[in-house]
Parts: structure tokens; sequence; C-alpha cells
């Protein structure tokens, strides 16, 4: 990739990473704020099929699991 000196710009690095950590910041506020969309929407039960809840006995017969 070749550019000409006009469209070329220089920045201090220290503005450069300060950018590059505001972008990283901003990216994982998103994925968070995705994140608890998606397990907000995985937590309500459908008016179809009501939640169902499991007890430890259930759990540990599923898992194989004596005690």
């Amino acid at each position: 990739m070749s550019a000409d000196a006009p469209d070329m710009v220089s920045i201090p690095r220290a503005d450069l990473e300060a950018l590059q950590a505001e972008l990283r910041r901003l990216r994982q506020r998103e994925g968070d704020r995705l994140a608890v969309t998606r397990m907000n929407a995985d937590s309500e039960p459908s008016p179809d099929e009501p939640g169902r809840v499991f007890t430890r006995t259930d759990l540990a017969q599923a898992w194989g699991i004596s005690g």
C-alpha cells in the first residue's frame, strides 16, 4: 500500500497508545453489554415451554454422581 505524503499524519506514540487503550475499553464494554443482553434473553422462559428447575439430586443423577 502506498500513500502520498499529504495523506499521512504523524501523532505522538503516547497519543496513539491512549487511543488504542480507549478503543479496547469501548470494545470490552460493548462486549459486556452484548453478553448481558444474551444472558438475559436466555434466562427468560419461553411462553410455550416453562423453565425447569433442577434440584441437586437431578443434577447429580444427570452427571452420574452419587452422594
